[in-house]
């Protein structure tokens, strides 16, 4: 069953974590096996060879077949043979099995990040996570990253290596009247954003729902999870941890008393119509009544630095007390957060 899905949702080295206060978790073993099933696929002449594919990965296929897929009647095995291989001879699918082998030939980099990150994961959540095995798939532009209950009742990971082609793939072109294809969205669709986005799952999973509709309580929790993912991805860039250009970012830490003193001045932590907020914690060009060179997702900045003064000023705070913390209001203020005019 598939838990959490990352679907439809080139960076500048302005902004490196460099955490120096990072633990060291070289002694936490974190194993990672990726199965290139994009790569076996090819290999299937035969109701007999797919049988066999299956066998070594029933939960994954079965889930990829029926619901990435949607091959109708994936349970029998003379029509789950027949869709795979129209699949597999549809010369778009062809040409994008083509891409993904050309861009993603060598997957060594995400290897060495995903363990990375793997060790810290465990390191701050030793009962909450342990080291999942990763498929890579090809999903037609359907699925990038959902986490699903592998064989043996451990996480596996599925990656939709077809939604991480930007920029050699216009994503927009393919379907224009898809909001979800837009290039401030899809610009994160690339190699150097698969674990970062493997991270965002997992964080889902530990940190649960925001505890209400407020803007305030939407934009702490949404900082309560970069915080985290800051944590366990201290070796890659903040641009990448907030899903901004370099000078995107750049422009929040100029701004950041601005941005602060508009949302007071609109009286928008309070407000909860998802209209009025939706630009200004969720995915957008930019943020609305701000300058034009603002991104969207501002007030996710502004929950991460509130969040962040907090920890700051109460270290003994772990990080199972602090997403335990469901008053927005009393942990803005005990933060203390006040940003000063740069």
């Amino acid at each position: 069953m598939v838990r959490y899905i990352l679907g439809f949702l080139f960076v500048s080295l302005l902004f490196s974590c460099q955490n120096t206060k990072a633990p060291d978790v070289s002694h936490i073993k974190a194993d990672i096996e990726i199965v290139r099933t994009e790569n076996q696929l090819s290999s299937i002449k035969s109701v007999s060879d797919l049988n066999k594919l299956m066998d070594g990965h029933k939960a994954f296929y079965r889930l990829y077949f029926s619901e990435v897929l949607s091959i109708s009647n994936a349970n029998n095995p003379d029509s789950l043979y027949t869709g795979v291989s129209g699949f597999l001879r549809d010369s778009l699918i062809s040409n994008l099995f083509n891409q993904v082998e050309t861009k993603f030939k060598d997957l060594s980099t995400v290897k060495v990040e995903a363990q990375q990150m793997y060790q810290y994961l465990q390191h701050y959540f030793p009962l909450q996570i342990s080291v999942p095995r990763i498929y890579t798939f090809i999903s037609e532009y359907g699925y990038q990253a959902f986490i699903f209950q592998d064989d043996n009742g451990n996480d596996g990971i599925g990656i939709g290596l077809d939604m991480f082609l930007s920029p050699e793939i216009d994503y927009k072109s393919i379907n224009p009247d898809n909001t979800n294809f837009s290039s401030y969205i899809t610009r994160t669709w690339n190699r150097e954003h698969i674990v970062p986005k493997i991270a965002d799952l997992h964080i889902t999973e530990i940190i649960g729902d925001a505890p209400g509709h407020k803007m305030l309580d939407q934009m702490i929790h949404n900082g309560k999870a970069l915080y985290i993912k800051d944590l366990i991805l201290p070796m890659i860039q903040d641009s990448l941890i907030f899903e901004y250009t370099g000078e995107q970012l750049q422009w929040c830490q100029d701004n950041e008393l601005e941005m602060w003193s508009f949302f007071l001045d609109k009286k928008l932590f309070y407000e909860s119509n998802p209209v009025k907020i939706g630009k200004y914690i969720n995915p957008s060009p930019n943020s609305p009544d701000m300058p034009a060179d603002s991104p969207g997702r501002t007030a996710n900045f502004i929950g991460y630095k509130i969040v962040k003064a907090f920890m700051d000023r109460y270290p003994e705070t772990t990080l199972a007390e602090l997403i335990a913390m469901t008053d927005s209001q009393q942990l803005m203020e005990k933060s203390k957060y006040k940003p000063t005019r740069k």
